[in-house]
């Protein structure tokens, strides 16, 4: 694979990744409630859920895209990191200066903000993977970075902190699950 190949793949991904982002806002009633299902999808209005359905799809695209031939690609995996990282900062980027300028939550400029985040996201890795002839230590710091990143999306829907801008639910002032209308 190739940084050209690599651009082109991720610029046709970001419409079926934004997709299915957003089909994982009702996945948990979809599943009934699964706690499982809820490590990966929306259980809440909190920023935090909305950051995390971003987070999934991108990270499963970038494990089949390694799987691909990305492993061939000495910049793949701290690109792949750089680009986890940037998908809470540009969402909440956007929404916050969106929200500071209009003054309140309109939907249809939540859900571009959405796309545009995994696009950006994208973007970035494609054009940061290209550049990158990262070290074997470049990889390994990656990856020791990510750990913490992962984690805390696997965790903090179970257990979210108490902080109340990004983990707290808008509409009931609740966190994680207990911020489920139906729980």
């Amino acid at each position: 694979m190739n940084a050209d190949a690599l651009i082109w793949l991720n610029a046709i991904a970001i419409l079926p990744l934004s997709l299915v982002g957003s089909l994982l806002h009702f996945a948990y009633d979809w599943s009934r409630h699964n706690r499982f299902v809820a490590v990966f999808a929306a259980v809440n209005e909190s920023y935090w859920e909305h950051i995390k359905i971003a987070f999934w799809p991108v990270l499963v695209w970038f494990i089949v895209l390694f799987a691909l031939g990305g492993w061939s690609i000495p910049g793949f995996v701290p690109a792949a990191t750089i680009a986890l990282y940037s998908v809470p900062v540009i969402m909440i980027a956007i929404v916050f200066v969106y929200k500071a300028v209009v003054r309140k939550n309109v939907l249809w400029i939540d859900i571009a903000a959405f796309f545009v985040t995994i696009g950006l996201a994208l973007m970035i890795f494609a054009l940061v993977a290209a550049e990158l002839d990262a070290s074997g230590w470049t990889i390994a710091i990656s990856v020791i970075l990510f750990v913490p990143l992962g984690v805390a999306f696997a965790r903090y829907t179970h257990a979210p902190p108490d902080e109340p801008d990004l983990f707290i639910d808008p509409l009931n002032m609740r966190y994680g699950l207990e911020a489920h209308p139906d729980d």
